[in-house]
């Protein structure tokens, strides 16, 4: 591998990865206000209302995952390419 394929290949990775930075700032913010919004909205007690905050929570903290683990494996591959060099 030629060194500027290794450097587009870093640079298009870094790009990716800066967008799943983004991607995950959003996530956390989302989840922050679903918490509140529950706090505010729901009944003690639970209920439907409860519920449905639970479900949305529930599937923002998923893709909050999903968005870690992509991280991770850019990272992981940003860090191959470096040891290329």
């Amino acid at each position: 591998m030629k060194i500027t394929d290794i450097l587009d290949a870093k640079l298009n990775l870094g790009l990716e990865h800066m967008d799943l930075e983004h991607n995950q700032k959003c996530t956390i913010e989302k989840l922050k206000q679903l918490h509140r919004e529950m706090e505010e909205e729901a009944e003690p007690e639970g209920g439907d209302i409860c519920d449905q905050y639970a479900d949305a929570i529930h599937k923002e903290e998923r893709e909050l995952e999903k968005i870690t683990k992509e991280m991770k494996v850019i990272s992981d591959k940003i860090e191959e390419l470096e040891n290329l060099i």
